[in-house]
């Protein structure tokens, strides 16, 4: 495999699984955290446990909304998280 889907690319995939999840990402982006699911064993662990959590989260928290803006913070943090994590590697 590729540095690009092995090192890079789990780290978008990390920043983009709740898109996925939630069913909020573009097609392009769907399809490109899909393709780098089916080629990481890792990643697809990842989501299998994220899709457990999301899950459990609506079963037990029930239709409570979020406070407004929280997506965005968090959206923002994960970039944030990624791009360091870029940095330290080298990329």
């Amino acid at each position: 495999m590729s540095k690009d889907i092995t090192e890079s690319g789990c780290a978008t995939f990390l920043a983009e699984v709740w898109l996925l999840l939630d069913g909020e990402c573009d097609e392009a982006t769907q399809n490109r955290v899909e393709a780098h699911m089916h080629a990481c064993a890792d990643c697809l662990s990842v989501y299998g446990v994220e899709e457990k959590v999301k899950l459990l989260l609506s079963t037990k928290c029930g239709p409570e909304s979020a406070p407004a803006g929280l997506r965005e913070r968090l959206q923002v943090e994960i970039r944030r998280t990624v791009t360091r994590v870029e940095y330290e590697r080298g990329e």
